[in-house]
């Protein structure tokens, strides 16, 4: 077994990280950072190291000088539908979203960003996309073998699940069906 190490220099993204200059919104998934010319590579030190560059990333986007920004959380367990509401979403969120995609399923788990944007004055909507552990497990069956997620990982994340409340300093919260059909 070989150990891997990570070079951001291999890493692709979905989204242009630099952002597009008509004031397009910008998506942060802390995934997105383990993506190699191979495959996504998952080990703790590349998962540790791929949260600290989207969180920088966060605050590097909330450090521009521009008015209106602010930020959606996009929360749930693994497979539940998160990047793709994002991807059916993202242009009826306004120029100056920052997206943040990832599971942070307790409280605690999104303090962190949640310290990040208070600290530049962000507004923050948590979008909480719930959905049952069965249609996440099978939806999370369905990925390709990089990007599945080990289906203990996923029952963990979802007994962890605490709905986002606005106390915790969001201006505000939806819950969002991945089933339920756009408008």
């Amino acid at each position: 077994m070989t150990e891997s190490r990570f070079d951001s220099s291999l890493a692709f993204t979905p989204f242009d990280l630099d952002g597009d200059a008509a004031g397009a919104p910008v998506v942060i998934n802390p995934d997105d950072y383990l993506e190699t010319e191979f495959g996504r590579e998952f080990t703790p030190e590349r998962s540790g190291q791929a949260w600290a560059q989207a969180y920088e990333r966060l605050s590097a986007e909330l450090a521009r000088p521009e008015d209106g920004v602010h930020v959606y959380l996009v929360m749930g367990v693994q497979g539940a539908g998160k990047s793709r509401w994002v991807s059916e979403n993202l242009g009826r969120l306004g120029p100056r979203a920052v997206v943040f995609d990832a599971a942070l399923p307790a409280r605690r788990h999104r303090e962190r960003l949640l310290e990040i944007t208070r600290a530049h004055g962000a507004p923050v909507i948590a979008i909480f996309v719930k959905a049952a552990l069965d249609v996440a497990l099978s939806r999370n069956a369905s990925r390709s073998a990089d990007k599945r997620v080990p289906e203990d990982a996923v029952r963990s994340v979802f007994g962890m699940l605490e709905a986002p409340v606005v106390e915790e300093g969001f201006v505000w919260v939806q819950e969002v069906d991945p089933l339920a059909s756009l408008p």
